[in-house]
């Protein structure tokens, strides 16, 4: 592996260069791989095939060489040679991580998996977006008393503690920090899940923040992660570098999590997956995680169609064919249908597509927990699914969901969702439930 500190040197002697100018670059070089290794979004084809996924592991290695990362504070590029993340890749793939989290009853072990692996992913279901401090608790633990929901990927970030806003780099930022470390925990408690893994800090976001949050009582190696991930595309400032080397020095497992966007700099979905490759082998030399998040979205912000998982799809098979670092990815919709039937034809979609392409850790499951039980069944149920008969499910789905998108007026609110003090789901939720479940049901997806 490179030296955390390695990247001191590189981030203040490498090439000046304007943001705008590494952001062309990046796009001339994308571009040119595409063409190079005839890599094309295939909407027929939404499962990678091996060769596809070969050839998009090999163009995220050149473009990683080629471009580099683009370090927003000093203004300079951090270079690599191609040997350097070639062996990145190497040591990877001839040892994969195998990372634990939790403890006592809520211990889990997240690795390897492949994509016809018969073991189903683990669920960590989360809650996900800005949640209201009157409503915070309830939402987290309809989540945690989910029993087959073995962590929380994320536990959303609170929008205000009484009249204090949360702004980074100021007092409020830890304020609100802390109470909602100490909500969550309290939550745990009350559901009797003391050990269970809380996934990823959220309200604090700069280095002060975060190690405010991090220490007994509060959060600690066993349960959570801290974010390092790149800005796309393929840039980072010295916080990324900073709480880096603070999850390496306090044992704590980084959050690596790699976002390509279709429409943006990556013109499609085939650009999109070499993107984030470049930005996972970017992050694991760096940060050296033992797990990793990739996601794709488009501009307007869907990330429940067809090309978006056929980026996923493309990069996370690369990964499982050629660095096979544990991935994980979302199962779960668009803000603008939230707790609806729409959203959960959305989150069964890529429960499907992300499960045939070899992840091993759904961090965002639905956005409540009776969406996260369905998402569990469906990871459950498609486990060790064909490749070519996981594609032919995924399709169908894709066109059910669009359609539904189209019927659906706007999201549900989680109070009109849940009630707040049972914390038990409202007829309406269940109803889109079980409705949904025996629609998927038709379309192939085997429940038992």
């Amino acid at each position: 592996m490179i030296p955390i500190m390695e990247f001191q040197g590189r981030s203040l002697k490498g090439p000046v260069m304007k943001s705008t100018q590494f952001d062309l670059a990046f796009a001339k070089k994308v571009r040119e791989l595409v063409g190079t290794y005839e890599i094309k979004y295939n909407p027929d084809e939404l499962i990678v095939d091996d060769n596809t996924a070969d050839a998009v592991f090999q163009a995220g290695i050149e473009l990683l060489a080629e471009v580099g990362l683009y370090h927003l504070d000093t203004q300079r590029v951090i270079q690599f040679s191609e040997e350097e993340i070639r062996e990145v890749a190497k040591e990877y793939r001839e040892n994969p991580p195998r990372q634990v989290f939790g403890q006592g009853e809520d211990e889990i072990t997240v690795e390897y998996r492949a994509s016809d692996d018969k073991r189903p992913p683990i669920l960590a279901g989360g809650a996900p977006g800005s949640i209201v401090q009157d409503w915070f608790a309830p939402y987290v633990q309809s989540f945690m008393q989910e029993e087959t929901n073995k962590a929380m990927g994320i536990a959303g970030g609170i929008t205000a503690v009484g009249d204090v806003e949360p702004k980074a780099g100021t007092l409020s930022e830890v304020y609100c920090g802390l109470w909602e470390c100490r909500t969550l925990l309290e939550v745990l408690e009350r559901v009797g899940r003391p050990g269970l893994h809380l996934g990823l800090l959220c309200t604090v976001s700069t280095v002060g923040g975060t190690m405010a949050c991090v220490g007994p009582g509060l959060r600690g190696p066993h349960n959570t992660q801290i974010g390092i991930h790149i800005v796309p595309e393929q840039k980072l400032d010295w916080t990324r570098l900073l709480l880096a080397q603070f999850c390496e020095e306090r044992g704590i497992t980084p959050w690596t999590s790699c976002m390509s966007m279709v429409g943006a700099l990556c013109r499609d979905g085939a650009e999109t997956a070499i993107g984030l490759v470049a930005n996972l082998l970017g992050q694991l030399s760096y940060g050296h995680g033992t797990m990793s998040s990739l996601f794709s979205t488009h501009l307007d912000g869907r990330w429940a169609d067809a090309e978006t998982q056929w980026a996923f799809s493309g990069a996370a098979r690369a990964s499982e064919r050629n660095i096979r670092v544990p991935i994980a990815g979302v199962c779960g919709g668009m803000e603008q249908v939230w707790r609806t039937e729409a959203a959960m034809y959305q989150a069964a979609a890529m429960a499907v597509s992300n499960t045939a392409s070899g992840f091993c850790y759904a961090w965002i499951a639905g956005h409540s927990g009776l969406e996260t039980r369905l998402v569990g069944e469906i990871l459950k149920a498609v486990s060790g699914m064909e490749r070519d008969k996981a594609n032919e499910l995924l399709k169908a789905i894709l066109e059910v969901t669009e359609q539904k998108v189209k019927e659906t007026s706007g999201p549900r609110a989680f109070p009109d969702a849940y009630d707040l003090k049972t914390v038990e789901p409202k007829p309406a939720l269940v109803a889109d439930y079980n409705r949904a479940k025996e629609n998927l049901a038709k379309l192939g997806v085997p429940f038992p």
